[in-house]
């Protein structure tokens, strides 16, 4: 199982890191049950970490990391063999294994994510704003008054390529970076209000 790690092995980990001290854990280790994290970001309103991560042919995810827990993979989850589409998973949640805070089916390849602070999109502050790849689509995740829930999901773009990251400049626009698969060159799209 994937785990996300807080320090590097050069460096000395945290004395609060979760199983620090443990002999059946490594101490770098902050949370597991990962299988292919893509974007992180912090929370500035609450200090929660959030990821997102793919999943097989459906159930990407969207997590709120918190330490010691274990994120199901591969015991739970939404995907499906990418051959025969037969499940991958014989459930979708397991006591002792935390369910994502959002999913998505089919996948979108889920790629780069920020939280929204800036003032030129007002009534996106606090949201989560995640690109896809495959979907080639940025959503805007609208979350519940403490942040810590979504809400609904909102398409801002689609059909622009693959999104590899979305960042917040200084200026509070939103920037989009489109990759391409040839490595060819591509553009940094910058997101504007329309009023």
């Amino acid at each position: 199982m994937g785990s996300l790690c807080v320090c590097t092995m050069m460096a000395a980990c945290p004395d609060d890191n979760p199983f620090v001290g443990r002999d059946d854990a490594l101490p770098e280790i902050w949370s597991y049950g990962h299988r292919s994290p893509q974007g992180l970001a912090i929370h500035p309103e609450t200090g929660d970490l959030w990821m997102t991560e793919h999943g097989p042919q459906g159930g990407d995810e969207l997590n709120r990391i918190q330490p010691g827990l274990n994120y199901g993979w591969p015991v739970v989850g939404y995907g499906v063999n990418y051959v025969s589409s037969s499940p991958i998973h014989a459930r979708q949640s397991l006591t002792g294994m935390e369910r994502p805070a959002h999913f998505w089916v089919p996948s979108i390849a889920a790629s780069g994510l920020m939280v929204y602070t800036g003032d030129k999109f007002p009534m996106w502050h606090g949201s989560i704003i995640s690109g896809a790849l495959a979907g080639e689509q940025l959503a805007r995740l609208h979350m519940s008054d403490d942040y810590r829930e979504v809400i609904v999901e909102e398409t801002l773009a689609h059909g622009m390529g693959r999104l590899r990251d979305v960042r917040q400049g200084p200026d509070g626009y939103i920037y989009i970076a489109i990759s391409d698969r040839a490595g060819d060159p591509t553009e940094i799209v910058r997101l504007e209000p329309i009023d």
